[in-house]
């Protein structure tokens, strides 16, 4: 995974342009409307791995870091330890769920309303990813070509 820059090097999108964005990548018809209110999963369906993929390419293509490796996507969205942005894809119950029915003292996992206006948010507030560069080729003698 890149580095992160402390200080943004990204042009911020527009809300208009960020809503364009979700809606090309995932084949949203025009007539429906995204607003910053718009849910991800009740309102476009994009959940699970969908979700995951969404974020990942929101980060190529705005060149922002909203994960990290130590804290995945939580600290960018203030995710406590039982809350998740998005459910499991598939039917029934999560594996999760039926295991946690056999542990004395669990906590309940919790989705978040997750919203457009929040992954947007996290893209105008996200660190530059840094670009990822080949390394010199350096001559027998350790000079640079």
């Amino acid at each position: 995974m890149d580095h992160c820059r402390s200080t943004p090097e990204h042009l911020t999108p527009s809300f208009e342009e960020f809503a364009k964005f979700i809606r090309e990548w995932a084949g949203i018809p025009t007539r429906k409307q995204i607003a910053p209110g718009t849910l991800l999963e009740d309102d476009l369906g994009i959940t699970g791995d969908d979700g995951c993929e969404l974020l990942e390419e929101t980060e190529k293509r705005f060149g922002v870091c909203l994960s990290s490796p130590e804290h995945g996507y939580r600290q960018t969205f203030g995710l406590g330890p039982n809350e998740f942005l998005f459910h499991s894809e598939g039917f029934g119950p999560d594996r999760s769920d039926v295991l946690s029915l056999f542990r004395e003292s669990s906590h309940p996992q919790v989705v978040r309303r997750f919203s457009v206006a929040d992954i947007f948010n996290a893209v105008k507030n996200a660190p530059a990813k840094h670009e990822s560069r080949a390394p010199t080729p350096t001559s027998i003698l350790g000079l640079r070509e």
